[in-house]
C-alpha cells in the first residue's frame, strides 16, 4: 500500500539518542509511505536534538521539536503537544525506543479501513538487544480479532496493549488528552480506558508489528520500584482514572476502581506512609460507594498505619 491517507506518527523522547536512529530507519522502511513523524524531544541533555536536526533535514517527513517550556515535564506532554502539530487523518503514537516491522502501517490501516473502524490494535514481541533476542510479548491473552474491544475487559486488563499497538482515526481522538499527572507506567492505560468509555469501535490484527524494547531504564522495568512504590504507584493510577471517568463509566467500574485503590491505599499506609488523595478520596468512596465504606476505609487506614492491622474493614468494603 504505497498510497492512502496520512498518518501521524507521533514519539516523545528523552535521551534515547542511542536508540532513535534505528527507531526513525524502521519508520522510513514502512511499505505504507504517507506519513509524517513529529518528534517532541523532552529537553533531553544527550546528543539527541543535534541527532533529530540531522535527520529531519535528510527526510522532511520528520518534524523535531522541542516541549515548549510552559508544558509539564513528561511523555503526556509531549504526546499531546505532538498531536496539537500534527496533521494526519490517522495517529499512531510510538516510543522512541522500540521498532516497527515494514509493514506495521499498512496492515493497521488496512484492517481499520477494510472494516470502517475507528481503531485498531495490533501486536508487540518484546526483545533485549539488536539481535532481536525476544522475551515474550507485553501482553498475554486471547486475542479474538472478529470480537469489538471494549472499555471493561480493558479497565479490569483482562486485554491490553501498548501504545505502538494503536492506530485510530484523528477524529475519534480530537476530545481527550494523555493525563499529564500520570508521570510514569498507568499513562495508556489511563488514556485507553478514557478512550474506550466514548463508545469506539476497534478490533484486534493480530499480527507481531512491534518490537518493544526491553532494557534497564525502562518505566515498565519492575526491577525500579519497591513494593511500596508500586503500591502508591497503583493507587494513584487507580484514583486518577476514576476521577477521569466518573462521568462517563457505569456506577460497577467506577467501584472497581475504588476497590483497586483503597486496596493499594491500605498496603501503603501499613508501610507508614500516607496513600495518595487519602482525605479526597473520602468523600469520593463515600459519594459513590456509601458512607459506610467510607468510614470503614477510613478505620482500615488509621489501624494500618498505626499497627499494621485493620484489614478485617477493608474487607467489610467489599460488601
Amino acid at each position: 500500500m504505497m498510497k492512502g491517507k496520512l498518518v501521524s506518527i507521533i514519539i516523545p523522547t528523552y535521551n534515547r539518542g542511542h536508540f532513535l536512529v534505528e527507531t526513525l530507519n524502521s519508520i522510513q522502511d514502512q511499505t505504507y509511505q504517507n506519513w509524517e513523524c513529529i518528534i517532541i524531544d523532552d529537553h533531553s541533555e544527550d546528543n539527541t536534538q543535534d541527532l533529530l536536526m540531522d535527520i529531519e533535514e535528510q527526510d522532511p517527513r520528520f518534524r523535531f521539536f522541542r516541549r515548549p517550556n510552559n508544558l509539564v515535564k513528561g511523555a503526556n506532554s509531549c504526546r499531546n503537544y505532538g498531536f496539537s502539530l500534527s496533521k494526519g487523518y490517522y495517529i499512531n503514537w510510538f516510543d522512541s525506543d522500540d521498532i516497527m516491522v515494514p509493514e506495521h502501517l499498512e496492515l493497521l490501516v488496512g484492517r481499520l479501513e477494510e472494516e470502517n473502524l475507528d481503531f485498531v490494535v495490533g501486536d508487540s514481541a518484546n526483545f533485549i538487544n539488536l539481535e532481536k533476542s525476544f522475551s515474550g510479548k507485553p501482553y498475554q491473552f486471547n486475542r479474538c480479532e472478529d470480537e469489538i474491544i471494549n472499555a471493561t475487559d480493558f479497565a479490569q486488563q483482562r486485554i491490553g496493549w501498548i501504545t505502538d499497538d494503536f492506530l485510530g482515526r484523528r477524529n475519534s481522538l480530537n476530545n481527550i488528552n494523555f493525563n499529564t499527572n500520570i508521570q510514569t507506567d498507568g499513562d495508556e492505560y489511563n488514556f485507553f480506558t478514557r478512550y474506550l468509555l466514548e463508545g469506539y469501535k476497534g478490533k484486534f490484527v493480530n499480527e507481531i508489528l512491534n518490537y518493544h524494547r526491553i532494557h534497564g531504564d525502562t518505566l515498565s522495568n519492575p526491577k525500579l520500584y519497591n513494593s511500596i512504590q508500586t503500591y502508591f504507584k497503583v493507587s494513584q493510577i487507580k484514583y486518577l482514572t476514576f476521577l477521569d471517568i466518573k462521568n462517563t463509566a457505569e456506577k460497577e467500574l467506577k467501584i472497581w476502581f475504588l476497590r483497586g485503590y483503597m486496596l493499594n491505599s491500605f498496603r501503603v499506609a501499613g508501610n507508614r506512609k500516607i496513600p495518595y488523595k487519602f482525605i479526597d478520596s473520602i468523600f469520593h468512596i463515600s459519594k459513590y460507594y456509601s458512607f459506610k465504606n467510607a468510614l470503614a476505609y477510613f478505620g482500615s487506614i488509621v489501624c494500618a498505619f498505626i499497627c499494621n492491622r485493620g484489614y478485617f474493614l477493608l474487607k467489610y468494603t467489599r460488601n
